[in-house]
């Protein structure tokens, strides 16, 4: 199968970075395209209702999507995981340059095998992390376990989830952007992994209907899968239906 080929999907190398790698991604945040991203994936997932309580980013990297969110909402306390010790000491450095170390903990652990109790948290996000899950159906579980159930009686919908992520439905004009784009955002900012590492981000990335399939095996309450081809390459959502 050509390298370039978006046919199948193909798996990406394991999500435990090097410290290189992990500077890599620090240096790649500071890309203004890169912040906008961040911004418009905090704005889905507060679009999820969710006020107050604990939210888990899953997969957290560099912990920015959490220093976003928590400064816009107080009322919230927020943990990152992640299961690269790099990005862990990483997003740890962050918390201290914008004092969140008391809202933010940090968690080193793996994803397929949450180390929460059954339904104590309010809101579950990824950002951009799914491509990397060896086995995204039993992280999907482990999702589903960790939240709050939903109580009819009430109204409550229970505990919600936000998942986004790079999509392998690209035609070949938005190829061809992602090509031309990525290097020319990139290497002003010393970053060189726009190339290879973001067309293996979009190869290793699922379809709408693929990701159809994993919410509906998947023991998560019913959500919505939708496309979104307004950001710079697709990206697709799994998320809760309505908000809370």
């Amino acid at each position: 199968m050509s390298y370039f080929s978006l046919a199948n999907r193909v798996p990406e190398i394991s999500a435990l970075e090097p410290r290189i790698v992990t500077r890599l991604y620090e240096l790649t945040s500071r890309i203004p395209l890169v912040r906008t991203t961040t911004r418009r994936f905090v704005a889905g997932a507060l679009s999820k209702g969710v006020t107050q309580g604990c939210a888990l980013d899953l997969g957290t990297g560099p912990g920015h999507v959490v220093t976003e969110l928590a400064r816009r909402n107080s009322k919230l306390t927020m943990i990152g995981l992640d299961l690269a010790a790099n990005m862990i000491e990483r997003a740890q450095q962050q918390a201290v340059r914008h004092d969140l170390n008391g809202r933010a903990p940090w968690v080193q652990a793996d994803g397929h095998l949450l180390p929460f109790a059954d339904g104590n948290l309010d809101l579950v996000i990824s950002s951009f992390a799914l491509h990397h899950w060896q086995d995204p159906l039993a992280v999907m579980n482990e999702i589903a376990r960790v939240l709050r159930p939903p109580r009819p009686e009430s109204g409550d919908p229970g505990g919600r989830y936000y998942i986004a992520d790079v999509c392998r439905d690209v035609n070949a004009f938005q190829r061809l952007v992602a090509y031309a784009s990525i290097p020319a955002f990139s290497l002003p900012y010393g970053s060189y992994w726009g190339y290879g590492g973001y067309y293996e981000s979009i190869r290793a990335g699922y379809t709408l209907d693929e990701a159809q399939t994993l919410l509906e095996q998947s023991a998560l309450a019913p959500g919505q899968v939708t496309l979104d081809s307004t950001w710079f390459v697709p990206v697709l959502t799994i998320a809760s239906r309505g908000s809370a």
